[in-house]
């Protein structure tokens, strides 16, 4: 019984210290500018994952949704165009490593990403200005469904995956530029439209250092025991 007490906290423990190691956030653009008004949400994920204390992997999402206007079922959220992909990054001075992006609908291929220069003047739509902005052209044919690059904190460190981005003049960490398409063909957009983003949800961090904590103090407990014998 003891010792499948002690697998158990050891099990526990190696469970805990995984998942307190992975730095990861994801929120979504969910707040729509008057030209995506009437289309399901939400429009795209945004994952953040830190990987150290001045590197964070970004990867946008375009989402599918049902089409509220027929005869096309599904609709697929797209990421092209000017200002395909827009951060308010928590840095005063930060660079953008490889952009990569990929299409998963026939017709349609990532463009050439570039990164618009200088940052912190790039106004996107009703959602204020953003320090870093993705550009991919032409936005039509070369719409993206994932987009992802890497960045690198030049002028401090970032305490977990929630303190990569900060909130703009209006309140958003996030943007992106959605190309609404029945996915049938790479001319066949239906709307062009940006959305935006609340503040991101972090990952509970105190809850997993709780049961870290837990099972380090049962694994104490048992070897107390042991010893005193």
């Amino acid at each position: 019984m003891k010792k499948t007490v002690l697998i158990f906290c050891m099990l526990l423990v190696l469970l805990m210290a995984g998942n307190a190691l992975a730095d990861i956030t994801t929120f979504q653009l969910t707040e729509p500018n008057l030209a995506l008004i009437g289309y399901p949400v939400p429009f795209a994920d945004v994952t953040v994952n830190r990987t150290s204390s001045t590197v964070a992997d970004i990867t946008f999402t375009g989402l599918t949704a049902t089409n509220p206007s027929p005869p096309h079922n599904t609709i697929y959220y797209l990421l092209g165009g000017n200002s395909a992909a827009d951060l308010n990054v928590n840095a005063s001075i930060f660079s953008v490593g490889s952009i990569s992006g990929t299409a998963l609908n026939g017709g349609f291929t990532p463009g050439a990403f570039t990164v618009a220069n200088p940052p912190g003047t790039q106004n996107v739509s009703s959602f204020g200005l953003f320090n870093m902005t993705i550009d991919d052209f032409d936005g039509n044919t070369h719409s993206a469904s994932i987009i992802s690059f890497p960045l690198t904190n030049l002028s401090g460190t970032w305490a977990s995956a929630s303190d990569v981005l900060t909130n703009n003049a209006k309140g958003f960490e996030a943007a992106a530029h959605i190309f609404v398409s029945d996915g049938n063909a790479a001319d066949d957009n239906l709307t062009t439209g940006f959305a935006g983003n609340g503040p991101g949800t972090p990952v509970p961090e105190p809850a997993t250092m709780i049961l870290l904590g837990s099972g380090l103090i049962g694994l104490a407990g048992l070897a107390r025991k042991r010893f005193k014998k």
